[in-house]
């Protein structure tokens, strides 16, 4: 899924890419005609549930106390056969100020406070990126230290956990960037300095600090001008992986470390501000019966999305 942020429409823009569509072009001419665009529910800061798939929508309450939660994270609970909205928030415990996690249940449809107190922490990705049911943020870096582990939290047993950086990272230059990410079915780690170099580490055995290997070492121009915002999406069967580099999508050939930019029909016209998600289609119903219009594809002949003079 692409989201567009500088639509001429004045709102946010949803698109979906399927996998088939991406991997043609990966064996063709990195052109991508079959995009589909998705009607946003709606705008508002309320928190919404939204499935692409059935287009389904569900507006969620406020968490008590009107709280602040600027770390959050969705997943499914295979113990409840439920989904889950995570937040975790900071509150006053004294004189003190810790952070909570409180949770929302779909079936439910309220809150509750799962963990009581966490040590003070912010974290760099807001969202919690999923993987095995279990949702993860790096720890933002302290001025003059580096962030040295990530927090993981399980959605099913609700309890939080740290996992280790790989050492080489740790004993890394004060002056890189380092970010956390998934990719295919493994914890990744982008670490790179800036216009020098970009190194990918995956975890190959979740939560075995010796299993974090080296995938591979970028030089090209377009990831190491802004380490930061290289983004990795999926492998593919060629061997190429999905990429987002200088904020365009691309396939990158591992061996011969090179890009080839995705041709996306109607999405090329500005892509600094194109940001792009991975999910699964389901039919999950989210108990509302609220639906937006009917999606449509983008045809050839309705390609332009510029913006209006």
């Amino acid at each position: 899924m692409i989201r567009d942020a500088n639509c001429w429409e004045g709102k946010d823009i949803f698109y979906i890419i399927d996998y088939d569509s991406i991997s043609s072009a990966s064996s063709s001419s990195c052109k991508c005609e079959a995009v589909v665009r998705l009607n946003y529910p709606v705008h508002t800061y309320t928190p919404i549930l939204w499935n692409p798939s059935t287009r389904e929508y569900n507006e969620i309450i406020p968490p008590p106390d009107n709280l602040e939660w600027p770390s959050y994270g969705f997943g499914y609970d295979n113990k409840i056969d439920d989904y889950k909205l995570v937040c975790i928030a900071s509150i006053e415990d004294g004189a003190d100020e810790v952070n909570a996690a409180y949770a929302y249940t779909l079936k439910s449809g309220s809150w509750r406070k799962v963990v009581e107190t966490i040590p003070c922490a912010d974290f760099e990705n807001p969202a919690g990126l999923l993987l095995n049911g279990v949702l993860h943020w790096q720890l933002a870096t302290v001025t003059g230290k580096i962030s040295k582990s990530i927090v993981a939290f399980d959605i099913s047993n609700e309890k939080f956990t740290n996992l280790p950086f790989p050492q080489e990272i740790i004993l890394r230059p004060a002056h890189s960037s380092c970010h956390l990410g998934v990719l295919g079915a493994s914890l990744c780690i982008i670490c790179g300095v800036p216009n020098v170099q970009v190194d990918v580490w995956v975890m190959q055995n979740y939560g075995v600090k010796e299993s974090w290997t080296k995938l591979f070492t970028t030089t090209q121009e377009k990831s190491i001008a802004y380490p930061k915002s290289l983004k990795l999406y999926w492998y593919f069967i060629t061997g190429d992986i999905l990429i987002q580099a200088a904020g365009r999508f691309g396939l990158y050939d591992q061996k011969n470390d090179r890009i080839r930019f995705l041709n996306i029909n109607g999405l090329d016209h500005a892509p600094t501000y194109l940001s792009g998600e991975t999910y699964v289609e389901s039919l999950v119903s989210l108990n509302s019966g609220t639906y937006t219009r009917k999606r449509r594809q983008l045809k050839t002949k309705y390609i332009s999305n510029k913006r209006r003079r």
